[in-house]
């Protein structure tokens, strides 16, 4: 008899703390724009530095995604120097957030 009223009072509790709302409230409280840059070098064509700087692009933004705003790559420029004779340089943008999440019942 005890064991069947402690599972009413257990099931009538669960039943009383379900019918609560969660509600969870995310808001940014910080956001920081950041920017990266890098310079890749070849010594056989001005394509192939260009075609490095895209691969590194490509990499960036599959792992930053949704918070890249901007990206690009020069061309492969010649340089004087002879341990990089074609230079392209990377730029790319992207965000940084910081959130807050508040959790409600109702």
């Amino acid at each position: 008899m005890r064991v069947l009223v402690l599972v009413l009072m257990t099931c009538f509790m669960a039943s009383q703390a379900m019918a609560k709302t969660i509600l969870l409230k995310t808001e940014v409280v910080e956001e920081q724009e950041k920017s990266e840059s890098k310079v890749f070098c070849s010594k056989n064509s001005a394509s192939e530095a260009a075609a490095l700087c895209e691969k590194w692009l490509d990499r960036q933004s599959k792992s930053l995604g949704q918070r890249l705003l901007t990206s690009s790559c020069s061309q492969g420029d010649q340089t004087a120097e002879a341990a990089c004779l074609y230079r392209a340089t990377g730029d790319l943008k992207y965000a940084l957030k910081k959130y807050r999440t508040d959790t409600e019942r109702e």
